[in-house]
């Protein structure tokens, strides 16, 4: 897996080119880099379709080779041969290959990324639905057993930190296997002699108490690296590094708590776009985001709306980011929800999410179906079984939704904290404190009463550059004084968590929603496309930094 740190010292990767061949019916582009959006070629600026990419790698044995993300549809295959199909661009997959021949390789993925009847998430939508290999690919050499993930809950006993700490690991093989798990944490080291039956997973789990170690907060992002080995032998065959920390999240009342201190949001929706890039977004445009939310003052960013890249999650993590990660999903109506792998593929978005983002104590809160079908009786058991199955993956960190469905939820009662989007002064000549009164009296109606509320979306829209004494709907003077007006009323509001502002940065839409979306962008950044500030940028700055509480 691409992280910001080393995952492994002893499970080695094999090298892939940076360059794959490309290959379109018609359109003479002949190799292109990954990760990247084939978009970003001009020839390709706005391709909707299938493209087959490959290479080739000098591998032996048993390899793992993992997609972080690949848009939408992917069909994978080594050597002529198919090895799996996954839908999703947003969340990472891999494929374990037993005993391949000495020699070289070729992999071949074909891409799709159109609007076809078998994606259910995918649809025509407020921000742009790119096709690529989006994220970094890995492949690897393994041993005869290998460790496939690990899981980390800490949790207070008795004033103490202590961790559970679960280890699943694999046997490749068609032996018996005897090894040694071993995990290093905040100095101590744990150990535990596994039997392995023939190819059989087996999940090792270690209970231990910390008590020297510090808590994880926004204002003290202490990390620690935990180290899982497995020995055979006498020797280390396989290891599994990863970030962890000691936070506890906990809704009491109308209040979120982190470690037990009430937790106040200032935040920015975020999505995965750069002008350059798309939403293949390289690490250092990824740092310049973190540094430019820092600096406005801001301590949380949704993932709209979909799982983010793990390296993005990581510097959220280095830097006390709090984190609402949500599944892949926008706007679905009862019918889309209604389709036949709905269900399948948003439990697979939901799944990948936490199974391989578990561990990062950033991350506060899961969310899921942004301004769907809360308001039947059909979207409400969607909610429910969804809502449910998070919790089975996860049963510690709250659950929300983004809701906008006005005099119609009625869901509220099934997650632990109340979110809501609202754009007074926009879309409705509502005032904000008219609107804050009448979406509390809502959604305490409909189940929401004693929960933690936040607003979820707020904002307008600017183009940046056009500025006008007149205040005009898309100046920037216009967006600077609506947000100014929503940030004071919501964050003086005691009923209220917080707030997430719609948007930090421009991103691309849609043709389909380019009658309402001028430059055929959602423009209600505080930045544009490029991260270039607009006025409402320091504004927002100085609002957050005057409610630093």
């Amino acid at each position: 897996m691409a992280r910001i740190f080393t995952q492994h010292r002893v499970r080695k990767s094999i090298p892939l080119a940076e360059m794959w061949d490309l290959n379109i019916e018609g359109v003479d582009v002949d190799r292109i880099p990954v990760p990247c959006c084939i978009e970003t070629n001009p020839k390709l600026i706005s391709y909707k379709g299938k493209a087959m990419l490959k290479t080739e790698f000098e591998a032996k044995g048993n390899i793992r080779i993992e997609f972080s993300g690949v848009s939408h549809t992917a069909l994978v295959s080594l050597d002529g041969k198919l090895i799996g199909k996954h839908y999703g661009a947003y969340g990472s997959f891999d494929y374990i290959l037993k005993e391949q021949e000495s020699g070289s390789h070729e992999l071949q993925v074909e891409i799709d990324n159109s609007f076809h009847e078998e994606a259910s998430l995918n649809r025509p939508n407020d921000y742009y639905s790119y096709g690529g290999i989006t994220r970094p690919v890995v492949v690897e050499k393994l041993d005869a057993v290998y460790i496939r993930q690990i899981h980390f809950l800490p949790y207070m006993k008795e004033q103490k930190w202590c961790g559970n700490i679960k280890a699943a690991i694999v046997n490749l093989t068609k032996q018996s296997q005897v090894t040694t798990v071993e995990v290093e944490l905040a100095g101590q080291i744990l150990q535990k002699e596994v039997l392995l039956q023939p190819d059989e997973e087996k999940e090792i789990v270690f209970e231990q108490e910390f008590a020297t170690v510090e808590a994880y907060g926004p204002k003290n992002p202490k990390l620690y690296m935990m180290n899982v080995t497995i020995m055979m032998n006498g020797k280390i065959i396989d290891d599994y590094i990863d970030r962890i920390g000691f936070k506890e999240v906990s809704v009491e009342g109308q209040d979120i708590l982190i470690n037990g201190e009430k937790i106040i949001i200032k935040g920015f929706n975020r999505h995965e776009d750069y002008a350059d890039y798309g939403c293949a977004v390289p690490l250092q445009a990824m740092y310049l985001d973190i540094e430019l939310i820092k600096n406005m003052g801001a301590n949380c960013i949704r993932t709209s709306h979909y799982p983010n890249d793990e390296r993005f999650l990581d510097l959220c993590d280095e830097n006390g980011i709090l984190v609402w990660e949500e599944a892949h999903a926008r706007s679905l109506p009862e019918e889309a929800m209604r389709h036949p792998l709905f269900m399948e593929q948003e439990k697979l978005s939901i799944y990948e999410m936490i199974k391989n983002h578990y561990n990062h104590p950033s991350i506060f809160v899961w969310g899921l179906l942004n301004e769907s079908c809360d308001y039947t009786e059909f979207g409400r058991q969607c909610y429910k079984e969804l809502i449910e199955y998070i919790k089975s993956l996860d049963n510690i960190r709250p659950v929300t939704y983004a809701a906008c469905n006005y005099d119609q939820e009625v869901c509220f009662d099934l997650v632990d904290i109340v979110s809501l989007n609202m754009y007074p002064g926009w879309y409705t000549d509502k005032t904000t404190d008219e609107f804050l009164v009448d979406a509390v009296r809502w959604a305490e109606s409909q189940g929401g009463a004693g929960k933690p509320m936040l607003v979820s979306e707020v904002g307008a829209g600017a183009i940046y550059g056009f500025r006008d004494r007149t205040h005009a709907k898309w100046s920037e003077e216009r967006q600077e004084e609506l947000l100014t007006q929503q940030l004071e009323s919501i964050l003086d509001s005691s009923r209220f968590s917080g707030v997430i502002i719609w948007q930090f940065c421009d991103c691309r839409v849609d043709t389909e929603w380019a009658n309402v979306r001028p430059k055929t962008q959602n423009n209600k950044g505080v930045v544009d496309c490029y991260r270039r500030e607009k006025l409402a940028y320091r504004k927002v700055k100085e609002i957050f930094e005057q409610h630093d509480r």
